[in-house]
């Protein structure tokens, strides 16, 4: 007991010194092996109290080392571990898992609780009565299994009571606990043992904790112990130990019952005649053991809920009738919406994810091309052929050799790309706008003027007979998509991407610039529901407009159509101007929930395409290149097509239907059923048979009061208890 006997409290004064020795970052007494000792949590009468972890399972425990060998019974710690070995894996008590007798200082490794004691969560927040009474038949359990496996705790009070994880309460500190055929006294502490505890002469008995228990709910109730309070009790915590408990038990014995709990909100007269039974002072009068505290608790339980539950049942079966003809439709429509509201947003967020890595995958393709052909331009060789400009038609040896330098870059570059995305074609312009050079080798090419080209200037594509442009590129640059037709007579979307070639005095205009064409070929989509477009949201080549779609499953349609119809996705168009003007490019898209693909729109004289018709979710991400973010004016649009994404939610709404209409016939039988056992079961009649049997099954008497005794009987002999039959129960 924390006044009398070896059990301590952490009060006021240990957390200060807990605080102290954190602060100055004290060791503990010795090293446990396995064990990374982390945090001091207390000290008592036998030692201190770290937390550590071990090392294998990364488990926190607390480690308990008596380091106070002056005084200490040290037979009493070899009984409390004696008991932990019987309880282990109880979930109601503390587990023992190592035991360090050979060490200096000796410890037990114990389960770590972390939420502290019911002391120190009573000093900190006063329970409502119904966490009160939860917390009371908790520890009852605790203590029948206790008592199941032979042990009497004999000290139980709130320092000894610990709170899991999930603040259920677990046993502790089992220094004074007695097998059931142990004589050996046990002495609790004060204000919560029984008041024949409190003698050194005394055999244990399972109805000492039955009073240490029913303290220990009135502490939870009122905020202190039974009879702390009373007028002599500051007689019991002073001189010997024979004076404190001689005077502890004339106060118990003489003192009047205490009722503070009586006075508490929400505390009935059933609650209280339990709490004052297990606080009898005499032992004959008191519960016999735990097991009958919670069959009294639980007979309580039922006696609360049963006064009010035949009318109130009556009332909320109506009103659940109604409720469901009124709310049933209104819940069905609210269900189906959340799940398709929750789906679609899923939805959204995977075409996001999905459009943010086609768009940065493509970056980086379009980012190792750049420097390729940024290495490219470095070539001395290469500058020194565009330097001569128009000279090079007097030299006939020099242009394939400069074919051949371009063929030499082209198949080194395109080993990093698969088949699929190798370019097309590389060449080399000088600043005068003449195309020196190709890889593969176009005929009739060599010493043609493209200055008039947008990979040239990077003006926007001009005519051909357009007075030649201001200057050439500056910086790495990719062109607007054109149609160019391949070798097979097929055309195919392509691109340019070209960097200026330096010339050798800093500050001078290029010599002209390095570049290749990639084809942007589209295969069809792995399902037509789901895929990835390519938009440019600068001007066309052929229209001047924004918005031209270049990749899109539809593209795979027009094999072969020397003229395709082409569309523009304005809506993304306006998304990237707000982009451009500030706005977040991360945020979702504006038209993303319902979007309809321009490609089932008319376009001018095309109709829309056939099979890209209903709403579409749609989320977008500019493609942006290096580390600066260059924008390349693309946008990458992930869609899926909406009734297929919320599929599931249509099945979902079908099967809810069904098992709406059964489940309202299913609950009209169990209600008219249950209703008709309720009836039969807390009604006070046994006019019929049937009545009797309900009533006989349900374990309620069959004539007399409908409620019988809420506590059992006293007991006749110590750890029994003899109920009295009722007259119905003597019937039967």
């Amino acid at each position: 007991m924390s006044d009398v006997g070896l059990t301590p409290v952490m009060g006021d004064d240990d957390r200060t010194a807990a605080r102290a020795l954190s602060l100055r970052g004290a060791r503990p007494p010795a090293k446990v092996p396995g064990y990374e000792q982390e945090q001091f949590l207390g000290h008592g009468a036998y030692g201190e109290v770290w937390t550590a972890v071990n090392r294998n399972s990364g488990r926190r425990v607390a480690i308990k080392f008596f380091t106070r060998r002056g005084g200490l019974d040290w037979s009493a710690l070899a009984r409390e571990v004696e008991k932990l070995r019987y309880l282990f894996s109880d979930r109601y008590v503390v587990q023992l898992f190592e035991v360090g007798w050979e060490s200096d200082p000796p410890y037990y490794v114990m389960e770590y609780m972390e939420n502290g004691s019911l002391e120190e969560y009573l000093c900190a927040h006063r329970p409502t009565v119904a966490e009160a009474a939860g917390l009371f038949r908790e520890i009852a359990v605790a203590l029948v299994h206790a008592h199941d496996k032979g042990i009497l705790h004999c000290d139980l009070k709130p320092a000894n009571v610990l709170l899991d994880s999930d603040r259920k309460p677990r046993l502790a500190d089992f220094g004074q606990s007695r097998l059931t055929n142990e004589m050996a006294p046990a002495l609790g502490t004060l204000f919560y043992m029984a008041p024949e505890q409190a003698d050194l002469s005394a055999t244990p008995d399972a109805r000492w904790d039955v009073y240490a228990l029913g303290a220990v709910v009135y502490r939870m109730l009122t905020g202190a112990p039974p009879h702390r309070g009373d007028a002599g009790a500051s007689a019991v915590t002073s001189g010997t130990l024979d004076a404190q408990l001689a005077a502890y038990r004339k106060l118990i014995l003489s003192a009047p019952k205490s009722d503070a709990h009586r006075a508490v909100p929400g505390v009935d007269a059933g609650l209280a005649a339990v709490i004052d039974r297990c606080l009898d002072p005499s032992p004959g009068k008191r519960f016999a053991n735990p097991q009958a505290v919670l069959t009294a608790l639980d007979a309580w339980n039922v006696q609360r809920v049963r006064r009010p539950i035949l009318w109130l049942t009556g009332f909320t079966f109506a009103a659940l009738f109604l409720a469901m003809a009124l709310f049933g439709q209104y819940l069905f429509r609210t269900t189906v919406n959340t799940a398709a509201q929750g789906v679609e947003s899923r939805a959204l967020e995977a075409n996001r994810f999905a459009a943010e890595t086609e768009a940065r995958q493509f970056a980086a393709q379009i980012q190792l091309r750049w420097v390729q052909l940024e290495s490219m331009a470095r070539n001395a060789q290469l500058r020194e052929f565009l330097m001569r400009g128009a000279r090079l038609k007097d030299d006939p040896e020099a242009g394939p050799k400069l074919d051949q330098l371009l063929a030499e870059r082209k198949a080194r570059g395109d080993k990093q790309f698969a088949d699929a995305d190798k370019s097309s074609l590389w060449f080399a312009t000088d600043a005068g706008g003449f195309q020196r050079g190709s890889a593969p080798t176009v005929p009739g090419s060599r010493h043609v003027y493209r200055g008039y080209r947008d990979y040239f200037h990077g003006l926007g594509e001009r005519p051909s007979s357009a007075p030649p442009p201001p200057g050439i590129v500056r910086a790495p640059h990719r062109s607007v998509a054109y149609r160019r037709e391949r070798p097979t007579g097929e055309r195919i979307w392509s691109v340019a991407f070209t960097v200026p070639i330096a010339a050798d005095a800093p500050g001078a205009s290029p010599v002209g610039i390095a570049g290749m064409t990639i084809d942007l070929a589209d295969a069809p989509p792995d399902r037509s529901d789901h895929f990835a477009v390519l938009i440019d949201t600068r001007p066309d080549a052929k229209n001047n407009r924004r918005g031209l779609i270049l990749r899109h499953p539809y593209w795979a349609e027009m094999d072969g159509d020397p003229d395709p119809p082409l569309y523009y996705a304005d809506e993304v168009v306006t998304w990237a101007d707000e982009v451009t003007r500030g706005g977040d490019e991360r945020a979702p898209f504006a038209g993303g929930a319902e979007y309809t693909d321009p490609v089932s729109l008319p376009s001018g004289a095309a109709p829309g395409r056939a099979g890209y018709e209903g709403k579409w979710l749609a989320s977008v991400r500019r493609v942006r290149v290096g580390p600066d973010q260059i924008d390349t004016g693309w946008v990458v649009l992930v869609q899926e097509r909406r009734d297929a994404a919320l599929q599931p939610v249509r099945d979902l709404q079908w099967r809810l239907g069904y098992v709406a209409v059964a489940a309202t016939v299913l609950v009209l039988v169990l209600v008219a059923l249950m209703w008709a056992g309720m009836v039969s079961v807390m009604g006070g009649s046994s006019a019929s048979p049937v009545t009797r049997l309900l009533r006989r099954w349900a374990g309620v008497p069959t004539s007399g009061t409908a409620g019988g005794s809420s506590l059992p009987a006293a007991p006749t002999a110590r750890g029994t208890a003899t109920p009295t039959p009722t007259p119905g129960e003597r019937g039967a």
